[in-house]
């Protein structure tokens, strides 16, 4: 009768070591793979929103005059305020860089930027008498001090390792009115 009862003894001592082992397997194994999807994801998300404040910018510039381009920036990353993307703390309206050309070529290698229009009539007036002072393309880009912007993971557990630049995002559009109707 001893030799039955001894290996339920020996089973139901040890039964709690399995869900400990559980543990250490799920904290140390599936938390940190958990953690990588949803900085993948996250990843994901933030590079095709940057593509959408690029030509969310650039759509609405092309109608509104110059002086207008601080709210443009701010309406682009869904803001009513200055302040960061949801979601997204590396896209800011401060990272929107709005720039405006004379020609196609120009827009796309990011030379001859044209400033100092006074306004849209003035602007109307230059594109009319072919002058080179006058805005036919909008350019949006994201950047932050001239260089892309970087992704940085929310969690620490990756620290540098994982920070990565964020696609160029850059969207050139022909004006329209800017602000002139």
């Amino acid at each position: 009768m001893k030799n039955s009862s001894r290996p339920s003894y020996s089973r139901h001592r040890q039964s709690g070591s399995v869900a400990v082992e559980f543990a250490l397997i799920a904290f140390f194994a599936f938390l940190p793979l958990l953690l990588g999807i949803i900085e993948f994801g996250r990843l994901f998300y933030v590079a095709n929103t940057a593509q959408e404040v690029t030509r969310r910018a650039a759509r609405e510039q092309v109608v509104k005059w110059l002086s207008d381009s601080a709210s443009v920036k701010r309406h682009a990353v869904f803001r009513d305020n200055d302040g960061s993307l949801m979601g997204a703390p590396e896209v800011t309206n401060a990272t929107v860089t709005l720039s405006f050309y004379n020609s196609y070529a120009n827009a796309l290698n990011g030379t001859a930027a044209i400033s100092g229009v006074a306004s849209s009539q003035e602007n109307v007036s230059n594109c009319l008498l072919a002058t080179s002072n006058c805005i036919n393309f909008v350019r949006a880009t994201l950047q932050s001090g001239g260089a892309p912007i970087n992704y940085s993971p929310m969690t620490g557990w990756f620290g540098d390792l994982f920070s990565v630049p964020l696609p160029g995002a850059t969207v050139i559009m022909p004006a329209e009115a800017l602000g002139l109707l």
